[in-house]
C-alpha cells in the first residue's frame, strides 16, 4: 500500500512534467504554422499556459471537478446516515474525515477528489444514497476512502484537468488549421521545403492524436487503481460482500448526466452506463470489467454474505 502511494505521487509529478512538455511542443508547432518568425514566442506562450494549468490543476482541480459534475455540499441534517458512515470509516482508514458532496442524479455512482487526505472530498449521487442498503453504502464509501488514502485522488484529478485541456487545445488547433486551409507564413518564409512538410505532418499528428494520447494516459492509471481501491476498501469496511453487492446494483444504473470524458475515470463505475458493450468500448474503457471486480471481491469474502 505504501509503495503504491509513493508510486502515485511520482506519477503525478511525471504527468505534470509530461503535460508541460507536450503543450510546449504543440505551441511551437502551431507557431511555426501561423508565423514562422514568431514560433518561439508561441512556444513560450504555450509553456506559460501549461505552467499555469499545472499549478491550478494541483491546487484547484478538486473545485474544477466538482463544478464540472454539478456536485453540491451535503449537509449533516440532510443525510445524517451518510455522515455517520463517512466519519466512522474515516477513523478506520486512519485519515481525516473528507467533505461530502452530492450530485442530483438518479444514477448510482460515486467518486473522490482532492489533492491529499487533508483536502479530500467524497461525491455521491442521490440515486446511490437512495438505493443502497447500509452494508453496500459502506462498501462504496470505503472504496472512495481508499482512493483518498492511496493518493489516487491527486493523480486522477490532475489527469481529469489535463485531459480536458488537451482536448480543448487540440480541437481549437484542428479547427484553425482547416479554416486556414493549411496556409501559413511559415510555408512562405521557408519556401515550402522539406522542413515545412515535416512540421506539417508532425502538427497534424499531434493535433489528431492528442485526444487518443489523453485517453491512453487515463487507461494507464485507472484500471489497476480501481482494483487496488477495492482491496483497500475491503480492509477498511471488513466486509467484501457489501461492495460486491453494491457494484452489482451500480452496474445496472451507473449513468450520470453531468459526467464527461475528462471526469469519467474518477467514478467508481462507468458513468456513461453499460448499455453499449462492444469490443472497442471495453478496450478503451477507463474501468475494469465489473464482473471481474465482483469475482475478486467474492473470493475475498470466503462465502460470507455472498
Amino acid at each position: 500500500m505504501y509503495e503504491q502511494i509513493a508510486k502515485n505521487k511520482a506519477k503525478s509529478v511525471i504527468i505534470i512534467i509530461g503535460f508541460v512538455a507536450f503543450i510546449t511542443v504543440i505551441g511551437f508547432v502551431l507557431g511555426y504554422f501561423i508565423d514562422y518568425e514568431n514560433s518561439i514566442i508561441f512556444m513560450i506562450f504555450a509553456l506559460i499556459i501549461a505552467a499555469i494549468s499545472s499549478f491550478s490543476g494541483y491546487y484547484y482541480s478538486d473545485k474544477m471537478v466538482l463544478g464540472l459534475t454539478g456536485a453540491r455540499p451535503l449537509s449533516r441534517e440532510e443525510n445524517p446516515r451518510a455522515y455517520y458512515m463517512v466519519e466512522g470509516l474515516s477513523i478506520a482508514a486512519g485519515i481525516p474525515t473528507p467533505k461530502i458532496y452530492v450530485i442530483s442524479d438518479k444514477g448510482m455512482n460515486a467518486f473522490a477528489t482532492g489533492r491529499n487526505p487533508q483536502n479530500g472530498v467524497i461525491v455521491l449521487t442521490e440515486g446511490l444514497l437512495e438505493n443502497l442498503n447500509d452494508e453496500e453504502l459502506k462498501g462504496v464509501i470505503s472504496h472512495e476512502l481508499a482512493h483518498i488514502k492511496n493518493y489516487d485522488i491527486l493523480l486522477g484529478t490532475i489527469v481529469a484537468i489535463f485531459v480536458g485541456m488537451i482536448s480543448i487545445i487540440s480541437n481549437i488547433a484542428l479547427r484553425s488549421f482547416f479554416f486556414r486551409g493549411g496556409k501559413s507564413k511559415s510555408n512562405e518564409k521557408s519556401g515550402g521545403g522539406i522542413l515545412s512538410l515535416i512540421f506539417l505532418l508532425l502538427g497534424i499528428l499531434l493535433i489528431i492524436f492528442s485526444p487518443l494520447i489523453a485517453t491512453i494516459i487515463r487507461l494507464a492509471i485507472s484500471r489497476n487503481r480501481e482494483f487496488l481501491a477495492d482491496s483497500t476498501g475491503v480492509l477498511i469496511s471488513r466486509y467484501p460482500a457489501g461492495l460486491a453487492s453494491a457494484l452489482k446494483k451500480i452496474s445496472e444504473s451507473s449513468k450520470v448526466r453531468t459526467a464527461n470524458n475528462a471526469t469519467a475515470h474518477l467514478f467508481i463505475a462507468n458513468p456513461f452506463g453499460s448499455k453499449t458493450k462492444s469490443f472497442f468500448s471495453n478496450l478503451f474503457s477507463t474501468h475494469p470489467p465489473v464482473e471481474e471486480r465482483i469475482k475478486r471481491l467474492e473470493s475475498m469474502s470466503l462465502g460470507v454474505g455472498v
